[in-house]
């Protein structure tokens, strides 16, 4: 028999969610679930804030207080990103892959780490930190519902905002060529 509380998590590590809304640029929170059963009604405790701009991402801790932004840089489009504190650089998040699936993370403080980001909803998410697993993840059933346990003391608020970004990112990306080329709108009279 299925156990109804769920999956079975290592001791030591965390678990996260967040639900992405259907709006390109709608604010995104991850939550800490904790050991209880998540509901709309009992979410979780929020730890981290994501609001979104046209080219940017501004994060937010569970007190709201600004933990940086997050902009791409570079010449590729969605190929670099680095979130600042005031003018100080916190971390790069840099794309590894060509379909945009892996990713570096190069923080300032503390350990690089390696993240496999799904290109497909059904695919798994995954980050380690010099070879070694410390973040273990799904999508689905869309892209918009993230589920990830972190090994504790790897759960920064840096760390699950770097996790998002390349998600975000496609996102504002997909919607932004949709409004330019009229893919994805509805027709309006006519056949």
């Amino acid at each position: 028999m299925k156990d109804p509380r769920g999956p079975t998590w290592p001791g030591g590590w965390h678990r996260y969610y967040s639900q992405i809304g259907p709006g390109s640029t709608d604010p995104v929170t991850i939550f800490r679930a904790g050991d209880e059963v998540v509901s709309n009604e009992k979410p979780g405790t929020p730890c981290v804030h994501l609001e979104q701009a046209s080219r940017s991402v501004r994060v937010f801790d569970a007190d709201k207080q600004d933990r940086g932004i997050i902009r791409s840089e570079g010449l590729r489009p969605l190929g670099r990103y680095v979130m600042r504190l005031d003018t100080e650089v916190v971390w790069v998040l840099s794309v590894r892959s060509i379909v945009r699936k892996r990713h570096t993370l190069c923080p300032v403080v503390g350990d690089q780490w390696t993240f496999d980001t799904p290109f497909f909803w059904w695919q798994q998410l995954a980050g380690s930190v010099a070879g070694t697993p410390r973040l273990l993840g799904r999508v689905g059933p869309t892209k918009r519902l993230w589920f990830m346990m972190i090994e504790a003391g790897h759960d920064t608020p840096h760390v699950l905002a770097a996790v998002l970004q390349p998600l975000l990112a496609h996102l504002r990306h997909s919607a932004d060529a949709h409004r330019r080329t009229g893919v994805g709108r509805e027709r309006t009279g006519g056949c």
